[in-house]
Formats: C-alpha cells, sequence, structure tokens
C-alpha cells in the first residue's frame, strides 16, 4: 500500500534585523523550522535545534533547511 502525498504549506517571511539586515524565517505550516541570514560574503542557515550550514545563497539556505526537515522530522 503506497502512502499518499500530502500537500504541506512553506512560508518564508522576511524580519528586518536591527543591523539593518534582512533574515529569511522558513515555516511549514505554523512551525517554524529555521532562518538564513546573511553572514558577510555567504548566509548562515539554521535549524531550531541549532545546527548551522553555511551556504552561497538565501535559495540554497531554504533548501538545505528544507532537506534536513524531511530527512529527520518529515
Amino acid at each position: 500500500m503506497s502512502k499518499r502525498e500530502k500537500a504541506v504549506q512553506v512560508t518564508v517571511d522576511e524580519q528586518k534585523l536591527p543591523d539593518g539586515t534582512t533574515m529569511s524565517v522558513l515555516k511549514i505550516g505554523k512551525e517554524t523550522i529555521g532562518t538564513v541570514q546573511p553572514l558577510a560574503d555567504r548566509f548562515e542557515a539554521q535549524l531550531t535545534d541549532g545546527d548551522v550550514y553555511h551556504v552561497k545563497t538565501v535559495d540554497e539556505g531554504v533548501e538545505v533547511l528544507l532537506q534536513d526537515y524531511h530527512l529527520h522530522r518529515g
């Protein structure tokens, strides 16, 4: 018996930080799974459990967060 595919709503909210940079907050439903924020010439993708990944673009950071979420919690 195969599993049914679930429709999952993924949202990316932008938040301004006090230093003027923009942080992207990734949510699945109402649960926040991580953030992506600029760090010098790269970006830092951080999960809510504290794992940190250094990526080249915001899109790559969102991809990494989604992959980790589906691998460990999805």
